[in-house]
C-alpha cells in the first residue's frame, strides 16, 4: 500500500497540470487582494472600506470550495487522477496483486494531499499578499490570533479531505475526467443554491425561534458555502461541531460507497 501511495504521489508530482494548477493558484493569490486594493482606491471612501476588509478574511475567504481555485482545482485533479484508468494503469496495478480497496485509498490520499497541499500554498500566498495592502485583522494580533489562525487552517485542510473524497468517487464511478468533474460542479451548485435559500430565509424568521437556530446550524454545517471559519476570534462547540460531524460523516460515506462502486466497476 505504501509503496502504491509513493507511486501515485510522485507521479502527480511530476505531471505537469500539478504545475500549471501552483501557478493557477499563486496568479488568485496575488489577483484578489490586488483587484479589492485597487477597487478601493477608486472610491472616495477608502478608510472605510480598508476597515470592512482585512487579510485574515482575504485569505480564508480565498479557500471556498464555491468560486476561484477551489472550483478550478478539482478539474485538474480529475484529469490527472482519471489518467489511471484511460491509460490502463488501474489493470496492471490489480495483476501486480493490488487490491481494489488498497488502489481506491491510494487514489484518495493522493487526492487528498495534493488538494491540501495546493490550497494551503494559495492561503498562505493569499495571506501574505493581502498583508501588502490590509492589516491582518482590526483587532490586536495575539497568542490567541495565533493559536486561531492555525486552528482555521486545520479545518480548512479537514474541509479537502471531505472534496478529495467526493471527487474520487466520482472519479471512480464515471471513470471519465469530464463526467467527474460535472458531476462535481453539480454537487458544489446544489449546495451554494440551498445555502442561499438558508441564508434568504434569515430575513424571514425571528430570531428567537428554535427556526432560526435550526437554519443557522444548516448554515454553518453546508460546507460548500460555510463562513465558520476564519471569521472570529475564537470557535464555540457548535461551530466545531458544524465543521467536523458534516466532514467526517461525509468522508467516511464518499470513502464507503468509493470502494463498493469501485470494486463492482468492470475495468475493461
Amino acid at each position: 500500500m505504501l509503496n502504491l501511495l509513493k507511486t501515485d504521489l510522485k507521479r502527480v508530482f511530476k505531471d505537469k497540470l500539478f504545475l500549471i494548477l501552483c501557478i493557477i493558484a499563486a496568479a488568485f493569490a496575488i489577483f484578489n487582494p490586488l483587484v479589492y486594493k485597487l477597487l478601493f482606491a477608486m472610491v472616495d471612501m477608502v478608510e472605510e472600506l480598508d476597515m470592512a476588509i482585512d487579510a485574515k478574511t482575504l485569505c480564508f475567504t480565498s479557500f471556498s470550495p464555491g468560486n476561484n481555485l477551489g472550483l478550478i482545482m478539482p478539474i485538474f485533479a480529475a484529469l490527472v487522477l482519471c489518467k489511471d484508468f484511460s491509460q490502463g494503469t488501474i489493470r496492471n496495478k490489480i495483476i501486480c496483486g493490488k487490491t481494489r480497496t488498497q488502489i481506491f485509498l491510494s487514489m484518495l490520499i493522493t487526492c487528498a494531499i495534493v488538494m491540501c497541499v495546493v490550497m494551503f500554498f494559495h492561503g498562505i500566498l493569499t495571506l501574505l499578499f493581502s498583508r501588502v495592502f490590509f492589516e491582518y485583522q482590526a483587532a490586536p494580533f495575539t497568542w490567541g490570533s495565533l493559536g486561531y489562525m492555525l486552528l482555521s487552517f486545520g479545518l480548512e485542510m479537514l474541509v479537502y479531505v471531505f472534496m478529495a473524497a467526493l471527487l474520487t468517487l466520482l472519479i471512480v464511478w464515471s471513470k471519465n475526467a469530464g463526467l467527474a468533474v460535472v458531476l462535481y460542479v453539480a454537487v458544489n451548485f446544489l449546495f451554494v443554491i440551498f445555502g442561499s435559500i438558508v441564508g434568504a430565509a434569515f430575513m424571514f424568521v425571528d430570531p428567537s425561534k428554535w427556526s432560526y437556530r435550526l437554519l443557522e446550524i444548516l448554515n454553518d454545517a453546508n460546507l460548500f458555502m460555510s463562513t465558520v471559519i476564519g471569521s472570529g476570534t475564537s470557535y464555540n462547540l457548535q461551530q466545531l461541531l458544524c465543521v467536523v460531524l458534516p466532514v467526517g460523516i461525509g468522508t467516511a460515506a464518499c470513502i464507503l460507497l468509493g470502494i463498493f462502486f469501485f470494486k463492482k466497476k468492470d475495468l475493461k
